[in-house]
């Protein structure tokens, strides 16, 4: 009996990097994708789902896809990440059947340093006909030593944090694909299958934030994204972010990042030309 791999795993690494900083703050940010981030020097404070937690030296931080969360660093330090997708089974998110905690305190941190040192340089070496393959086994390697960490952890102690399901999780994917389209509480409270007061009371609690303003920051962020790419005109952007038109979005947009979003663009194309000369 022959198996295909391919059958059963759909694996995407979009990201090995290293970051070093002096003071770090990321304020409900939502990503589509999960991201894995060890400290190697530093603390933060991390706000998701309602809670607070505290990551060290020697811990991953997990930033779950399409969760908001906000990192806190009032000191400098260096975190090393990587940001990627695990399906099985063709379609199952493999962290949902895994959960992992918001932080994993590693049981071998240098073993984990070393690890992604390798990856990092593997990654970097674009030329290397086997970078993929090479990538994807050392980043196995590193999903196997958080796995193996939290386990040890659940052995040594009790009061690991609960499994719980999150009511809220279709709610952010569900305004990202339909962000041109007019999006109210009803809505979004009938796909949390929850009442619109309920529902919203439920959404602030856990995300900090009300969801229709979650679904203006999810607008913004979009418009942000697409005025990177000047084929788009403002006007296009406008309506496929879910604004009435061009002025209304202007308005809106130089309220929220006090410019144009003229002049936002021009600011883009002046820092990567900047960058590339």
């Amino acid at each position: 009996m022959t198996v295909s791999i391919h059958e059963h795993i759909r694996f995407s690494l979009y990201q090995v990097s290293e970051f070093n900083y002096v003071t770090h703050r990321i304020s409900q940010e939502a990503q589509s994708f999960y991201s894995f981030s060890f400290i190697s020097e530093g603390a933060v404070r991390i706000e998701a789902d309602g809670k607070t937690y505290f990551a060290n030296s020697g811990d991953v931080m997990v930033h779950r896809a399409n969760i908001p969360f906000s990192v806190i660093a009032e000191k400098p330090g260096t975190h090393m990440f990587i940001n990627l997708d695990f399906h099985v089974m063709d379609q199952v998110d493999f962290f949902q059947l895994y959960l992992l905690p918001r932080v994993i305190t590693l049981h071998k941190p240098v073993q984990y340093l070393q690890t992604f040192k390798l990856l990092k340089s593997v990654w970097n070496c674009t030329e290397d006909g086997l970078r993929d393959v090479k990538s994807t086994m050392l980043v196995f390697q590193l999903l196997y030593e958080m796995i193996e960490s939290v386990g040890i952890r659940q052995a040594l102690q009790a009061g690991q944090e609960p499994a719980v399901p999150d009511r809220l999780a279709q709610v952010i994917p569900y305004i990202e694909k339909n962000l041109k389209d007019r999006i109210t509480r009803e809505q979004l409270a009938k796909i949390a299958n929850l009442n619109p007061v309920y529902f919203s009371r439920l959404f602030q609690k856990q995300y900090g934030i009300t969801p229709m303003n979650m679904v203006h920051k999810l607008q913004m962020k979009r418009a942000l994204q697409m005025l990177e790419n000047p084929e788009y005109t403002v006007e296009f952007i406008a309506l496929e972010c879910g604004f009435y038109d061009a002025p209304y979005f202007n308005r809106i947009f130089q309220r929220t990042h006090m410019m144009t979003p003229g002049m936002y663009r021009k600011k883009m194309e002046a820092s990567k030309n900047g960058y590339f000369d």
